[in-house]
């Protein structure tokens, strides 16, 4: 009975050892956890050609799911139920890549400082002036510093300054018209999304302003302010080698002006040129501001993975 024993225990041994090699040997082959990534030094990279398969660190992922789906349905699926939204996506040339009450009215916050500086830089190009001029005199304080000061930092004096110089004469009016902004309007401020795509595609076109001040005014417009929540940031993230000049507004403060967060603002990706526009209103009363805003970031997810996967690839 002991023999039997013994020769049953070695039995059971002779079985489990080819057992546990297999399973070593499968988990030998277990890939390397995708969380572990290998950062080459200088003198690696300069001997090695590496291949990835990966995509680029600055590109935002998001579900395969969504980037299945055409632009509209991937913009209309970032944009939160229960919000009055503004929203147009045009090309330099032209293109509608999405568009949402572009004609509707509404209510643009500081948005409307952009067609301001317009007329206020028109003024100055038709006197003769030069970006060194405009550093030298003003109103108070050159005109350098009131439309930085309107511009970049939202400033209600500022802004008021240049409003009341643009409208002697009527001529603030008078150019809006004729620049075909018709429904821009500062008494009460409103807008248009289709008013304020043509005003970005005249500042980026050059075809108004002359090509100092139209660099002069994008560069105002990329200029971030310390306490200015840019909700399109979000672009940045995913396309970090293009160049996005943008004006944002919030104003949340509903029992004396209208609730509303929104942004305009050019996409510049090598000779290729966007013109974007968002506003959002709060429809229903459990909406809140932080709600539109994540959309707003989301939205801009949506469209700059859309540009690197789609156009810039």
């Amino acid at each position: 009975m002991r023999c039997l024993r013994t020769l049953n225990h070695l039995a059971v041994v002779f079985l489990v050892i080819p057992m546990l090699l297999q399973a070593c040997q499968q988990e030998s082959l277990e890939p390397v956890p995708t969380s572990i990534i290998f950062q080459p030094s200088a003198t690696t990279v300069a001997t090695l050609s590496i291949t990835a398969t990966v995509p680029p660190a600055t590109e935002t992922p998001l579900p395969s799911a969504t980037l299945t789906q055409p632009l509209e349905k991937q913009v209309e699926m970032a944009l939160i139920e229960g919000v009055n939204w503004y929203v147009g996506i045009e090309s330099a040339d032209g293109e509608k890549l999405f568009a949402r009450n572009t004609e509707e009215s509404f209510f643009p916050s500081s948005l409307n400082n952009i067609p301001i500086a317009m007329v206020v830089l028109k003024i100055l190009e038709y006197r003769g002036d030069s970006i060194e001029d405009i550093h030298a005199y003003g109103i108070g304080q050159n005109f350098n510093t009131l439309l930085e000061r309107m511009v970049v930092e939202n400033d209600p004096a500022a802004t008021d300054t240049l409003v009341e110089f643009a409208e002697a004469y009527d001529r603030l009016r008078n150019y809006l018209n004729w620049w075909g902004l018709k429904h821009t309007f500062f008494y009460p401020r409103r807008t248009t999304v289709e008013d304020q795509l043509l005003a970005l595609s005249q500042i980026d076109s050059g075809d108004l302003l002359n090509e100092t001040f139209s660099n002069y005014l994008l560069q105002l417009m990329g200029i971030e302010a310390e306490n200015e929540e840019r909700h399109l940031s979000t672009l940045k993230e995913v396309l970090p080698e293009c160049d996005f000049y943008n004006k944002s507004g919030t104003m949340g403060i509903p029992m004396t002006t209208p609730t509303v967060i929104s942004e305009t603002g050019v996409l510049k990706c090598g000779e290729q040129s966007w013109y974007i526009v968002i506003a959002g209103t709060p429809a229903d009363p459990l909406v809140a501001l932080e709600d539109i805003q994540a959309s707003i970031e989301q939205f801009g997810l949506v469209f700059g993975n859309y540009l690197r996967q789609v156009i810039l690839r």
